[in-house]
This record gives C-alpha cells, sequence and structure tokens, in this order.
C-alpha cells in the first residue's frame, strides 16, 4: 500500500479548490489618509528610526565629553564607587578615614585603566561585573593602604575584605557598644 492509497491520507479532489478570502486581495489597501498600508508603515518606520538614530547619535556625543577613558569606555564613574567603600569602611570601623582617601582611589583606578591590561579587560566585563571589579579593587587597595598608614585599623578589619569582598553588616544592636537603638 502507498502513502497516497492509505484511506485516512487528505485527498485533493478537483472540485474541492482554494478558495480565495476577499480579505487579503493582492492590490495594496489604502487608508484613510489615502496611502497604501504597505506605505504608511514604512513611513511610521522611517520616524522611528530617525528618532532611534538621533538618540545614539546623543548619546554618543555625551558620552564623548566624558572627561576620562575609563568613563567613556565603561559608563562608571570612580569617584563615586571610592567614595561607597570610604563610607563602608567608615561605617564598619566607627572612625574616619584619611581625608582624600576616595580621591586617592579614584586617582588609581583613572590611572591603571589606560595602561594595565589585566585592569582595563576586568572593567569592560559585560553587565554589572565592572562595577563588581572597581568595588573589589578598590576594598583591596583600601585594606592595603589602611595596612600601611594606619595598621591598627586595618587589623579590625576582616581578612575577606582585602581580598575584595564587602564588610559584614554589624547588627543596630552592636553599633553603639552593646546599648539597644530604637
Amino acid at each position: 500500500m502507498r502513502k497516497t492509497d492509505h484511506p485516512k491520507a487528505r485527498r485533493k479532489s478537483p472540485e474541492r479548490g482554494c478558495v480565495r478570502s476577499t480579505s487579503r486581495s493582492t492590490s495594496p489597501r489604502q487608508s484613510a489618509s489615502g496611502l497604501s498600508v504597505s506605505s504608511r508603515r514604512s513611513a511610521i518606520a522611517a520616524v522611528g528610526r530617525s528618532d532611534t538614530a538621533a538618540l545614539r547619535q546623543e548619546f554618543r556625543a555625551w558620552q564623548a565629553s566624558l572627561p576620562t577613558a575609563l568613563e567613556r569606555d565603561t559608563l562608571l564613574t570612580p569617584e563615586w564607587i571610592a567614595e561607597s567603600v570610604v563610607q563602608e569602611v567608615e561605617r564598619f570601623l566607627k572612625a574616619d578615614l584619611p581625608e582624600g582617601f576616595s580621591e586617592r582611589l579614584a586617582a588609581k583606578a583613572h590611572y591603571l585603566y589606560p595602561r594595565h591590561k589585566h585592569f582595563h579587560k576586568g572593567m569592560n566585563r559585560p553587565g554589572n561585573r565592572g562595577r563588581e571589579n572597581l568595588l573589589m579593587f578598590m576594598r583591596h587597595w583600601t585594606a592595603g593602604w589602611l595596612k600601611r598608614e594606619r595598621n591598627p585599623l586595618h587589623k579590625k578589619l576582616p581578612y575577606s575584605f582585602g581580598m575584595g569582598r564587602r564588610l559584614p553588616v554589624v547588627p543596630p544592636m552592636f553599633q553603639t557598644g552593646g546599648e539597644l537603638i530604637m
């Protein structure tokens, strides 16, 4: 038995022809404005493309105006990240770090970005990895500088902070030496 001879096989009979739908004619339909639907769609798409192109051009101009290569390439602002690392350490140690510490961290990041291939590659990782790598490096540098310049403060930091991990969260009841803060 051949495949076509099977009783359940669909047979095309000459009397059962294809019925052409009246709703899908091959002539271009006209809209209320007199334009065909296809030309109206292409006009809308062209406007969308020009808006997108204008936004891209504006973004590229803004990006080129950024002051340093690190900010232009990654859109990371090392000054803000350095300030957050310094605040994290000061909150944990309940002590003030030397004046200009965050500026030193940001300056080191700006200095290393164009000169150090591994650092450059780490900052250009996809997603949030570049930001996380910058935080890791700045925590590591902070631990190193504290060890050299303020050793008693460095001894209060956990070892993992020197490896770039975030500081543990201190429960509120231990922030004032045992008194419960409400």
